[in-house]
């Protein structure tokens, strides 16, 4: 103990023993040294949260949250109950104790439901397990979509029976389907929803397509069982994206003659086309060259009666009868059939004919009446342009606005960057250390124009009187050398003595070093208090 108390007293004294200016900068130090060690161990040790899941239902946040609770996992909620987030750290390793537990949040059981399945399970009970395994195993592969964030499948299935006829009837009832999709920002196509229709058919057993019904989670249907139910809308993006393509096409051949010419963003370009997806049909039939295939010739004369009659091929008489040539009245008639040479066309135009097109073309700078006629033939001969249908092409010349163009972000929530905090930080001590340091060196301006004022009043106060030399004079007045009265003078200049001489170099290094003589000082007065 007593080594410790000489230790504790030794550095007392050392302290005492310092001067303000060096006890602050110690004080300084140690607590720059605590905060910027407190900063690092907090950096180090803070838990940083991220996304173990989000978009849940209140059920499956709750029942995530309480196996987190029982696994002693620390987590945070956010966007209102929606997001489950843990330590970044352990967001794996959780997700993967979740799935082993069978947790997972909207995670539909399939097949696996028969692993649980024991002898004492009834016939009624697989039927129902098998439904409700089938059910998931669609779920799990809608849910596999891009464009599909969860789906809810219901299955109606006709009870299976032995027999051909079935009391009850429902053997004869066709199996159904409905459908509930939770669709990502975006939507859904047309493609994807007759896929999904497809895939359910072909799962179910005895189910046809007319009995699938499909809605999305807003409750709008996206396919009600009808045959070509959804195919107007189909046709409505197929003919949009091909009216689409054909405009980027066009607007690209423009690009590539011009940019080479102006320059790749002083050029502009517009077009839009009206387009005719009318598909027309045209059969064509044509008769040429007709040839006889058979004649009948039939002659009768009232009276004595002559008939001729000639049938068959041509120059080939089936029959040929003559008679007297005596009547009053005669007739004839004559039927010939032809053979004839026939051609038929049949023509289908296909659609996306133009049906007009208009163009602008937008240049940076100003274009002469010369250069713009130029353009106007280069645009034409690269899309086509046809006056006939209407076609219209615009070409000017204008300044385009100066902007900075700033970086776009995505509608995607971005994570937190631990970064930005750590920097943070670093930023406050920096300003906190320049504020202390601010403040010392206020302090040192304060304190050495203290300590130069109370110099000068030290000074003022110690100065000793300069007429020595009058008193000096008068005390001898003609008593040492009266000869020499009238060679020199009765009062000599005193010379300094070497007590104002001491304290004139004390007061001009107390001026030039004022911080080391307030040291000296103190430890002078220190010695003092301790005798």
């Amino acid at each position: 103990m007593g080594k410790v108390a000489a230790f504790f007293s030794g550095l007392k004294e050392k302290w005492q023993d310092q001067s303000r200016i060096k006890k602050i900068i110690w004080i300084l130090a140690i607590l720059s040294i605590l905060f910027v060690s407190g900063t690092v161990y907090y950096l180090n040790t803070r838990v940083q949260y991220d996304v173990l899941f989000t978009g849940l239902s209140e059920g499956d946040a709750g029942t995530i949250a309480d196996e987190l609770k029982q696994e002693n996992v620390p987590y945070k909620l956010a966007d209102n109950g929606q997001t489950i987030m843990v330590d970044k750290t352990q967001v794996d390793q959780v997700r993967i104790q979740l799935a082993e537990d069978n947790k997972l949040p909207n995670s539909s059981q399939g097949f696996e439901l028969f692993d649980n399945s024991n002898v004492m399970t009834t016939d009624a009970d697989r039927r129902i397990m098998y439904q409700r395994a089938l059910t998931g195993e669609l779920e799990k592969a809608i849910d596999a979509l891009s464009e599909v964030q969860t789906s809810k499948v219901m299955l109606v299935t006709p009870k299976e029976s032995v027999f051909a006829d079935s009391d009850d009837g429902d053997s004869s009832k066709p199996a159904k389907a409905s459908i509930v999709l939770t669709l990502k920002s975006g939507g859904i196509s047309n493609q994807a929803v007759q896929g999904i229709v497809a895939l359910t058919a072909g799962a179910v057993e005895n189910l046809d397509q007319q009995h699938i019904k499909v809605v999305d989670s807003q409750g709008n249907v996206l396919f009600n069982g009808k045959k070509g139910s959804s195919s107007l809308v189909s046709a409505n993006d197929k003919y949009l994206t091909i009216k689409q393509s054909y405009e980027k096409s066009l607007q690209k051949k423009i690009h590539n003659l011009l940019d080479p010419i102006y320059g790749k963003k002083n050029v502009e370009v517009s077009i839009n086309l009206d387009m005719n997806f009318d598909s027309v049909k045209n059969k064509t039939v044509t008769y040429e060259n007709p040839q006889i295939r058979s004649e009948k010739t039939d002659s009768e004369t009232n009276g004595n009666t002559t008939q001729n009659t000639q049938t068959g091929e041509a120059n080939n008489n089936a029959s040929n009868q003559t008679g007297n040539n005596n009547g009053a009245s005669q007739s004839s008639s004559r039927t010939v059939n032809n053979e004839l040479n026939t051609s038929t066309t049949d023509t289908i135009r296909a659609p996306g004919s133009i049906n007009r097109m208009t163009t602008s073309v937008i240049i940076a700078d100003g274009v002469s009446g010369a250069d713009r006629k130029r353009i106007k033939k280069l645009v034409s001969a690269a899309i086509g342009y046809n006056r006939g249908r209407g076609d219209s092409l615009q070409v000017q010349g204008v300044n385009f606005a100066k902007h900075n163009k700033k970086p776009h972000r995505t509608a995607k929530k971005q994570k937190k960057s631990s970064n930005w905090n750590i920097w943070a930080y670093i930023g406050l001590g920096v300003a906190a250390l320049v504020l202390i340091g601010t403040i010392v060196f206020l302090i040192m301006r304060f304190r050495r124009r203290r300590l130069e004022e109370e110099y000068e009043d030290y000074e003022d106060e110690a100065a000793p009187t300069a007429d020595v030399t009058a008193d000096t004079a008068t005390k001898y007045p003609e008593e040492q050398k009266p000869e020499k009265e009238d060679k020199k003078p009765l009062v000599k200049p005193a010379k300094p003595s070497k007590e104002q001489e001491l304290n004139k170099r004390t007061r001009d290094y107390a001026k030039e070093n004022p911080e080391e003589v307030a040291d000296l000082l103190k430890a002078w007065m220190k010695e003092d208090n301790k005798g």
